[in-house]
Parts: C-alpha cells; sequence; structure tokens
C-alpha cells in the first residue's frame, strides 16, 4: 500500500524546505507550544499546539566543530531493546547533542533555546527536537520524563508506560479512534506534586507500518513513513492546547494470555519498574532527582499494572476496559 501524500512530498523536496527556511527565517515569532514552551521561530513546524506559556527560542542551522563541545557527559549505544545511538557534551552554560547521523542539537537552558542542525527532512528533524533536546530543556525546569505515552479521558490524564515495542503507542492510537485527546505519544512530561500534571507534548503520532495497514487513524494526517513507522499529525480540532491536565493514574503495561486484568503496583516495586521509563539522564543530580521525581509519583499518584492481550483485535476492547476501570 503507497502512502504518498502532499505533505509527505513537501518534506521530502529539499528544495522547497531550504526556501520555506529562507522565508521564516524573518518571520520569527511565538507559533505554538509543546511541553510547556512557547515556541518562538521562524522554522516551519508540524506538531505543535495552541496556547502560551514559556519562552522557547528554535532556530537553525547549528554549525559546530566537533572539538569544540566541551566534556562528555553521556554516551548512548544502540542495544537490541532501543536502536537510540547518541552522544551529549557539556560546555559552559549550553549542552551539544548529537543523535546518530543528525548533526548537532545545541541546548542552551539557561537561555532557553535550542539550535537545529542543517536537515532536508524537516518533520524528522522537528521528531527529534521532541526528543531529547526538548527533554533536556523541560528537565532543567524541574519536570520528570517519562517513556510514556498519555491520554486525556473526561479531563484527566491517562498516563500508558512500557518499554518500545511493548504497545505503548498502538494503543494511544485506539484512544485516538476513539475520540479522545492524546496528550503524548512516547515521552510524557510529569509536573510531580500532590495534584501532579501531565504537560501535552508534540501533536505527533507514530505507528508502526502493520498497524498502520489495519487501521485508519482519524483525525490525523500522514506526513511520510520511514522503515519503522507511519508518520501522523493530529489535525487542529483534534489537538487541543498545551494546558497542564491533571493526571488521574499511571498504568504499566503487561501481557496476559487469559483476558484483561488491573492490579495496583506493589509499593515495594513501583520505582524499580519505573526508573527504566526515565531515561539516561545526564548528570548525577539529573538521576537523584528523578528518582525522588518517581517516589513522589507514586506517593500522589495511584500506579497500576494492565494485564492484557496484545492482539490488535482486541485494541478498542483495551481502551474501553481502561476508560471503565478509571
Amino acid at each position: 500500500m503507497r502512502r504518498e501524500t502532499f505533505s509527505s512530498w513537501l518534506s521530502n523536496s529539499s528544495w522547497l524546505n531550504n526556501l520555506t527556511t529562507s522565508f521564516f527565517l524573518t518571520n520569527a515569532q511565538t507559533i505554538g507550544t509543546c511541553f510547556g514552551f512557547a515556541v518562538r521561530s521562524s522554522l516551519p513546524f508540524y506538531y505543535l499546539r495552541s496556547g502560551d506559556g514559556e519562552p522557547l527560542d528554535v532556530s537553525a542551522p547549528s554549525c559546530i566543530d566537533d572539538g569544540d563541545v566541551g566534556e562528555l557527559l553521556i554516551e548512548w549505544a544502540p542495544t537490541p531493546q532501543s536502536p537510540f545511538e547518541g552522544r551529549l557534551f557539556k560546555k559552559a552554560t549550553r549542552l551539544f547533542l548529537q543523535m546518530g547521523g543528525a548533526g548537532w542539537f545545541v541546548i542552551d537552558t539557561e537561555e532557553s533555546s535550542i539550535t537545529l542542525p542543517e536537515q532536508a527532512d524537516l518533520v524528522r528533524r522537528e521528531e527529534r527536537l521532541w526528543s531529547l533536546p526538548a527533554t533536556l530543556c523541560f528537565l532543567a525546569r524541574g519536570d520528570l520524563p517519562l517513556h510514556a505515552a498519555a491520554v486525556e479521558v473526561d479531563g484527566d490524564a491517562l498516563v500508558i508506560g512500557a518499554p518500545r515495542t511493548f504497545g505503548k503507542t498502538t494503543l494511544a492510537a485506539g484512544f485516538v479512534n476513539a475520540g479522545y485527546r492524546l496528550l503524548s505519544e512516547d515521552i510524557t512530561c510529569l509536573r510531580i506534586a500532590s495534584d501532579t500534571l501531565a504537560i501535552p507534548g508534540p501533536a505527533m503520532l507514530r505507528v508502526r507500518p502493520d498497524v498502520a495497514e489495519r487501521m485508519e487513524i482519524k483525525h490525523a494526517t500522514q506526513l511520510g513513513e520511514t522503515d519503522d513507522r507511519v508518520h501522523f499529525a493530529l489535525e487542529e480540532d483534534a489537538r487541543g492546547d498545551g494546558r497542564p491536565v491533571p493526571v488521574r493514574a499511571v498504568v504499566l503495561l503487561r501481557e496476559s494470555d487469559d483476558g484483561f486484568r488491573l492490579e495496583s503496583a506493589p509499593s515495594t516495586e513501583v520505582v524499580r519498574d519505573l526508573w527504566p521509563l526515565t531515561f539516561g539522564l545526564p548528570t548525577e543530580h539529573d538521576r537523584a532527582r528523578a528518582f525522588a521525581g518517581l517516589v513522589d509519583l507514586a506517593r500522589f499518584v495511584p500506579i497500576s499494572n494492565l494485564y492484557r492481550p496484545r492482539r490488535f483485535e482486541d485494541l478498542a476492547a483495551t481502551v474501553e476496559y481502561l476508560v471503565d476501570a478509571f
């Protein structure tokens, strides 16, 4: 099945991307929100929501000499569980992030700015922006990143945590098709307190090609396809704004061969199970603060294990089960 769309053609037409970028460079303004940031930029974006927030300046291109990026903080090597590859350096107040062969992302958390590399595929570049670079910014702000999807159900957020390839994005797509608002599909930004909040991330949904073959994603426009994902942007009327949403519950996805079962996660195991979902954080201070945040999350928010079949034909039933439960 061929999925060629006008937006996909745009995102892969390098000459038009260069022309578009040049045009927007002279028209920088606040253009939308993501993760609680009001994005100020002259660049084109596909996944922003309406609303306001703390200023974040985003520009391009970054022109970095590989020998002038400072001290290596952390290096991520690809594994069978995660294909992510990257290196993070620090010099003065700036962080220099290299992800695969995508060039340098320059993050200044004090100035609240991110400079992007030159890249022909603007959709993919924006998706990389809203991964680790934005995470480093809201981590510095005091919020907690969790490798989780989040959806809004009756005004509250349901956070769905799981490792990569464990079905959380497919389940998030099921919620979208059932008429619920997607808050985030891969990284959830949590503001931990007695009234813990989920701050909406990019309005994007990236599903496996086999999932896209079997279901039509409602309220979304396809922007392109890579080897392992089909990329969708939520339509404007399905995005909502960037205001924080109260978190009602966190569920951790488990497998089951005998129907659905929701069990309160034992308090002695919650932090252990959540810790792998907080990413490889760059400093000891970050890791200590994240650990404390997970302890508080377990204090303030109900956390449960959802045992469910992973069959595609059970997707709608899984959504219904969770909505009824919470």
